[in-house]
């Protein structure tokens, strides 16, 4: 299995879209390397992922020469490559400097630029690539895409579509809010560039032995369009067509801490192939010691009615009854003001430790990326090739993984798997990999913890559990989970 951190402390981004490299490598397919502008920059970033290439021996007869195909072990001509990128939201209100703030929210575009040209590559010409995620319901996607570097890579990939060679780019979203002259809106989109399908996991999803199952929420959504796909003997989710066609999937993951699920890694980051949020339980409503994992004992009444106050203002928006959808809001906030004043650093909407729900969509989701076939039928064996790349130049800690502080770390990561992917960054972040309980229930479903990363720097070339403490970054986590993951030893 192939395992890889690229390490350069001074690793930094690109600003030239659509990021060619800096120079005439041998291999490079196409016959420009000057951006739209005229101009030329150095790409750090490109020579990164082409050095881990090189080292971990992809293609090792033809490095140094034009025939060079690192990616060909994975990828074959005529095949679907879906590059799905962590893209989040169009503006991160955690740090001022709005470069910086999108630099650790999204994976950066010179990222999927050089992934793109591999792929390219591997293809010789004849299949489909396709980029594409769903962002949060809010996200002004054109946006987005135009005040990061996307909007200019997204011309440029479109160019190098030809008769046996399709390059789509697409927002997977099948509902958005919109905000019109005050109103919240909450509406289907039109012209949608992929359809989705319902996949019901049954008795094979990990919400199967969940006792409780009318209480799951959504932030952002009205519960009952939750809970409706999820009971003991039906767990159904709406996943995009984008990632059922594809052969491969190349997940560019933006680690990050995550307010609910802990940390962002390769697992988290499939969640954006769901065509329909609402379908992905991520807490349960009530107080921990009453079934659910919405938040702790204590002042249970008070927090009852402001999470119902929040819910009735989801139902209403969906509704568009905007004058109720206010006063709910209104009078949610209101009472939890009250508790902040009363619970300082209070866990709320299953921001927390506690949570015992969110983990059981991730290991939902991935299963069915992993399983299901283009039909959206799941079948016994693996349907698709998954590479797991991490954008670790700069990454994303504090309030994750919508409001995160900018980290810099400096590197590149590569993993055949999932798991060694995420147990390699938690341990990067400074962390245990067993206080998380995605990652501890993923282990447990491997059956095995113990895995080698290679890496140019020699503190990083061992066993994931070796790597000391001094050479980890030590992120500052969410405010839900802080006192937890203070209290815990990382080598436990």
């Amino acid at each position: 299995m192939d395992n890889y951190f690229y390490y350069d402390a001074g690793l930094e981004y690109p600003k030239i879209s659509p990021y060619p490299p800096h120079e005439q490598y041998p291999e490079y397919p196409h016959d420009d390397l000057v951006t739209t502008d005229g101009a030329k920059e150095e790409n750090k970033v490109y020579e990164a992922v082409r050095n881990m290439f090189a080292a971990l021996r992809l293609d090792d007869s033809n490095i140094g020469n034009a025939a060079w195909n690192p990616l060909g072990k994975y990828i074959h001509p005529g095949q679907t490559v879906l590059l799905k990128p962590n893209m989040v939201n169009h503006h991160n209100p955690a740090e001022r400097e709005f470069e910086r703030g999108m630099d650790c929210l999204v994976t950066h575009p010179s990222v999927v630029r050089c992934l793109f040209d591999y792929v390219y590559i591997a293809l010789r010409g004849s299949g489909k690539i396709i980029l594409a995620d769903a962002p949060i319901q809010g996200c002004d996607f054109e946006l987005l895409l135009q005040n990061t570097g996307y909007g200019g890579l997204v011309s440029y990939l479109r160019g190098k579509a030809t008769d046996t060679l399709a390059v789509q780019v697409a927002d997977l979203r099948e509902v958005t809010y919109t905000k019109k002259e005050g109103r919240i809106i909450q509406e289907k989109r039109e012209a949608l560039e992929f359809g989705s399908k319902t996949i019901d996991l049954k008795r094979e999803s990990f919400f199967a032995m969940m006792p409780r199952t009318c209480g799951f929420r959504v932030t952002g959504y009205a519960g009952r369009d939750t809970y409706a796909h999820h009971g003991k003997n039906h767990n159904e989710y709406k996943v995009s067509d984008a990632v059922l066609e594809a052969d491969v999937v190349v997940n560019v993951v933006k680690p990050k801490t995550h307010r609910i699920a802990g940390y962002t890694g390769a697992l988290k980051n499939m969640i954006g192939i769901n065509a329909r949020k609402e379908y992905l339980p991520h807490h349960q409503k009530g107080a921990k010691g009453k079934g659910g994992d919405e938040y702790t004992d204590g002042h249970g009444m008070l927090k009852w009615f402001n999470s119902t106050g929040n819910d009735i203002k989801n139902w209403a928006i969906k509704k568009d009854y905007q004058a109720v959808a206010s006063m709910a809001n209104e009078f949610s906030r209101r009472i939890g003001r009250k508790l902040d004043k009363y619970e300082p650093g209070r866990k709320k909407f299953g921001m927390w430790h506690g949570n015992d729900t969110i983990w059981r969509t991730i290991l939902d989701v991935n299963h069915i990326v992993r399983f299901a076939d283009k039909d959206g039928i799941m079948q016994k064996h693996k349907q698709r090739k998954i590479l797991h790349f991490g954008d670790m130049v700069a990454c994303g800690e504090c309030e994750g993984p919508l409001e995160p502080s900018y980290k810099k770390v400096g590197g590149i990561l590569f993993s055949e798997s999932a798991v060694v992917f995420d147990l390699f960054v938690v341990k990067l972040m400074g962390f245990a990999w067993k206080s998380f309980p995605v990652l501890a229930h993923a282990v447990r479903c491997q059956g095995r913890s113990t895995f080698y990363m290679q890496s140019n720097e020699g503190r990083y070339d061992k066993e994931i559990a070796q790597i000391s403490g001094e050479d980890t970054f030590y992120f500052i986590p969410t405010k839900g989970w802080l006192e937890y993951l203070s209290g815990i030893d990382m080598e436990s």
